[in-house]
């Protein structure tokens, strides 16, 4: 690494690390203050508070890291230019690219590290913040309920109905485990009780049935008093779910989305939101493009820096609610919608970077 990259790259990290702990004090406390009465209603210990407020950071981390980066790349290279420091660069020969080239590197690792949050710590995080809030401060008794009656579940070629399902004590009643091939069912399993015992399931008192080619004619039916079935979901994977997105990993959430498209039930909206699990991470790399050009004037000073980026960020999220809006309309793709704000500002950054080839 040369010299002048460590420069710049020291020169973008000391005020990015500043701007996100500086973001992160304001917006945990105002979670703090938003939620200050419930937590005196309850009488949250200081530890439940204190365990709450951190399991949010994960989450808002990755939604103000995009403008803490914005932040660094204009009070670094805002403070480069003003100081004809770029400029002196540029007349020992330097090319403005090789000033730029180590903050977009950052923004690349930036924008990876926020993808890894997402998929691996926030649906963990999460999870436990909610847990909190309605264990220890809202003092539920428990989150779920544990029996469901009357439950239809589809999976990869199977189609399971229950009357009853208890996930507490892991058993369920008048059971009916239909197996499908091509769509047509070419065997079926019903009984009357089942149990999730050493990891498999134990169907009793049932009969099986095998059916013919044309998926209706009956070739082969027996009785049984107990029978284990390759059935891998266990009695918490079949219970019906209206997940929260940031509670689940990019993988588990498209999994629970075929899993509603076996079913036949509109999906459009969770296929937005699955979307920007990925189009959110790279707001880094993107508002940073967007910045690098506006930095590189010699007018302004903090002041300004701070109000274009809360404008740049107003503007941004705002985008990014009208594409999760328009991305569930039928007329509109919803990979499109997720990834709206992202192309505008990418186009916008990329026009100002081409406005940039002067310096050169």
């Amino acid at each position: 690494m040369s010299k002048i990259t460590r420069y710049f790259l020291k020169a973008f990290l000391h005020p990015l690390f500043f701007s996100f702990g500086a973001l992160c004090v304001l917006v945990l406390v105002s979670e703090l203050l938003e939620h200050l009465d419930r937590f005196l209603a309850a009488k949250a210990s200081l530890a439940i508070v204190g365990q709450y407020v951190l399991s949010l950071l994960p989450i808002r981390s990755v939604e103000i890291l995009p403008v803490a980066a914005l932040l660094a790349v204009l009070f670094s290279l805002g403070n480069l230019s003003r100081h004809r420091e770029i400029t002196a660069a540029m007349l020992g020969g330097i090319h403005p690219w090789k000033c730029v080239q180590p903050i977009l590197l950052c923004g690349v690792a930036l924008s990876l590290f926020c993808l890894l949050l997402s998929e691996w710590v926030v649906p963990f995080t999460s999870h436990r913040a909610k847990e909190l809030w309605d264990l220890e401060i809202r003092r539920l008794t428990t989150r779920r309920q544990t029996r469901y009656d009357q439950l239809t579940v589809a999976g990869e070629n199977i189609f399971l109905t229950m009357g009853l399902l208890d996930t507490e004590h892991q058993w369920m009643e008048n059971v009916v485990l239909d197996r499908l091939e091509d769509g047509r069912p070419v065997s079926q399993i019903q009984a009357h009780r089942a149990e999730w015992r050493e990891g498999a399931w134990h169907f009793m008192d049932g009969v099986k049935r095998s059916f013919g080619a044309d998926g209706l004619t009956l070739t082969n039916q027996e009785p049984f008093s107990e029978e284990t079935v390759a059935l891998k979901e266990r009695p918490e994977d079949l219970v019906p779910q209206d997940p929260e997105p940031e509670e689940m990993s990019y993988k588990s959430f498209n999994r629970y989305l075929r899993r509603l498209r076996a079913l036949g039930v509109p999906t459009r909206k969770q296929e937005v939101e699955l979307h920007l699990k990925l189009a959110l991470p790279w707001a880094n790399l993107i508002v940073m493009l967007l910045g690098i050009p506006f930095a590189f004037q010699k007018t302004g000073g903090k002041v300004k820096a701070v109000g274009f980026a809360l404008g740049v960020a107003f503007f941004y999220f705002g985008l990014m609610q009208v594409g999760r809006a328009i991305g569930q309309k039928p007329w509109f793709s919803p990979l499109m919608g997720a990834w709206l704000a992202n192309m505008i500002f990418l186009s916008l950054g990329g026009w100002l970077f081409y406005r940039m080839r002067k310096l050169a």
